[in-house]
């Protein structure tokens, strides 16, 4: 297979020989290998944040990423997962430093969705006052692989808060 290019069949990365797994999506690319939990079982892929390989009780692709079911509630967008979010931006970039300067790479995405200026608040179907605003969140993204490190690092800043 010399000079013959060759590419994951989930998300069309391109792959090495040698390669077990595609390390874009998780799926495992050639060698049967058996599940972490379900030994009997042949492993489906290999959780991106924790690296447990899984069989199809164990995880699944979520938005084209395969992860296992203890960290399939991360939100993932383009091969990162929100690991923190708040309205306050300020504390956002706080904790990203915090994370630079543990070699990490972390990435804060926010978007903003913004009412028509000087809208007044009307009523809502069940009589809810509302001002069709919908506030956002900065979210506190990292590198699937970093996201259990950074939780180490970011959990007594969190709970001392709280």
């Amino acid at each position: 297979m010399d000079g013959e290019s060759l590419y994951c069949s989930n998300c069309e990365t391109q792959i090495k020989n040698d390669d077990e797994y595609c390390s874009h999506c998780g799926l495992i690319l050639f060698e049967e290998k058996k599940c972490y939990l379900h030994k009997e079982n042949e492993a489906q892929g290999i959780c991106l944040i924790c690296l447990k390989l899984c069989c199809d009780k164990c995880g699944r692709l979520i938005n084209n990423v395969f992860l296992c079911n203890e960290h399939n509630e991360y939100e993932i967008i383009e091969g990162m997962a929100r690991v923190y979010g708040s309205n306050n931006s300020m504390e956002i970039r706080y904790y990203a430093e915090i994370l630079e300067k543990e070699a990490l790479h972390p990435f804060v995405y926010s978007r903003q969705s913004i009412s028509e200026p000087f809208s007044l608040p009307t009523t809502a179907l069940f009589g809810a006052e509302t001002n069709d605003y919908i506030p956002y969140e900065h979210k506190l993204m990292l590198p699937l692989k970093e996201v259990l490190e950074a939780e180490k690092i970011l959990e007594p800043l969190i709970n001392d808060l709280s």
